[in-house]
């Protein structure tokens, strides 16, 4: 029986029934994903001690508060990695918590900057040092030398998926192989 540290494996017949996949990288994809879904947890855990937004409204602040000055909605959007509705639903629930505030863009009046207020200021001066101190509680397991090839790792799939998301996915070459599995008798 296998314990919680232990890695998700694809069974030794995984390439014989996924002639088109890897096991290694079938493995690799899985634990990457329960790492992260644990990772998000932990962070959502430590954030709430904070204060009470999703992950995706503290970025939206920790964001603005990074680039030292306020932001058009659209290139906050884009550093999420959210779509531009997506934007406006946080950017409306952070207005009215009183966190951020939409203000005249100088160049163009039909467009709108966003800006923390000093709510929203105080907000992220006390959430970042809570998840600044939680990267390095989950990632105290690994050495320095194992964190920078972590990182170099991680930077290399993320470039490859970059190049991957402007290629069209390839479909109908994949197949399974599945042997006849007998269906159980209800008796």
């Amino acid at each position: 029986m296998s314990g919680k540290t232990d890695p998700i494996r694809a069974p030794a017949h995984f390439e014989a029934e996924f002639p088109h996949a890897s096991r290694s990288a079938t493995q690799a994809g899985v634990n990457l994903a329960r790492t992260a879904s644990l990772f998000l947890a932990e962070m959502d855990r430590r954030r709430h001690t904070v204060v009470n937004l999703s992950a995706s409204a503290s970025q939206t602040l920790t964001t603005i508060e990074g680039a030292g000055e306020p932001l058009a909605p659209h290139i906050i959007a884009d550093r999420l990695l959210v779509t531009t509705g997506t934007m406006t639903t946080l950017l409306d629930t952070l207005q009215r918590r009183g966190l951020i505030r939409r203000i005249p863009h100088p160049g163009d009046r039909r467009k709108l900057l966003i800006d923390l207020t000093d709510a929203g200021r105080a907000v992220v001066d006390a959430l970042l040092p809570r998840m600044h101190a939680g990267n390095r509680d989950i990632f105290s397991t690994l050495s320095e030398a194992d964190r920078e090839a972590f990182i170099q790792s991680l930077g290399r799939v993320r470039a490859h998926l970059e190049e991957l998301r402007a290629q069209q996915v390839a479909v109908g070459q994949e197949q399974r192989v599945k042997e006849a599995v007998p269906i159980p008798s209800l008796s």
